[in-house]
């Protein structure tokens, strides 16, 4: 009961369990016999439902991510340049990808003019590479981790007055090789439904079942949970 709680007092908490419970929904509706269909495109459609209501919630999400924004800045705080302007970049395409979602979500409504529902691709274009530069820079980040490490390794070899903190510095270091990889995982996860949603021809776009769409979705999902639920716990 706790940890359902702290999951859903707070909104980037009560997201990710909407979030992954769609894709649950999704899974399970593509897996359902044929004859079953009719109850199979009713979860469709409450999957679609949940993730509507997403849409709607991120409408405020503009000047949180912009004040997360200025606070990273150029980045000077990386020691890596690589990551420094992956992250930089990243960053704009997040805050970018707020701004066309409300207009594609306005001309949906006939608040706009329908013309701009075509933005809902270039909403899907911005997260996927989004998405690719957060895998390029996990990927780059596990590299450092890596050469961190073996250098740790030749220092546990050689200091044995200081073993105990070369240990907790490798400990450290696990963690954030930890991190990243789940953050790899979620951003593969994400990357091959967002591809799978674009247009035919593109890649695999439109040749992954909805069961499979929806494993990817919950993989994604249950990490960022995961995610929430671990920096609550460490708040407490």
């Amino acid at each position: 009961m706790n940890t359902a709680v702290q999951l859903l007092e707070t909104y980037r908490g009560r997201d990710k369990v909407i979030r992954t419970c769609g894709y649950t929904i999704q899974l399970i509706a593509g897996l359902l016999p044929k004859e079953h269909q009719a109850f199979s495109d009713v979860l469709v459609s409450t999957a679609s439902t949940l993730s509507g209501s997403r849409v709607v919630l991120r409408l405020c999400d503009d000047i949180p991510m912009l004040a997360y924004n200025l606070g990273y800045g150029l980045g000077a705080h990386e020691s890596d340049e690589y990551l420094r302007w992956l992250g930089v970049a990243n960053n704009v395409l997040d805050q970018l990808y707020y701004p066309v979602e409300h207009v594609a979500w306005a001309a949906d409504r006939q608040i706009l003019p329908p013309s701009l529902r075509g933005l809902s691709l270039w909403c899907l274009k911005i997260w996927a590479c989004s998405l690719t530069l957060n895998i390029i820079r996990s990927l780059r980040a596990l590299i450092i981790l890596r050469l961190k490490k073996q250098r740790l390794a030749r220092e546990q070899q050689t200091e044995k007055d200081d073993i105990t903190d070369v240990k907790e510095s490798m400990k450290a270091l696990r963690l954030q090789e930890f991190n990243v990889v789940l953050t790899l995982v979620g951003s593969a996860s994400d990357l091959v439904n967002a591809i799978n949603w674009m247009p035919p021809g593109f890649l695999w776009a439109g040749k992954n079942s909805l069961a499979f769409t929806g494993v990817m979705g919950m993989i994604s999902s249950s990490i960022g949970l995961y995610r929430v639920y671990a920096a609550k716990i460490k708040q407490a």
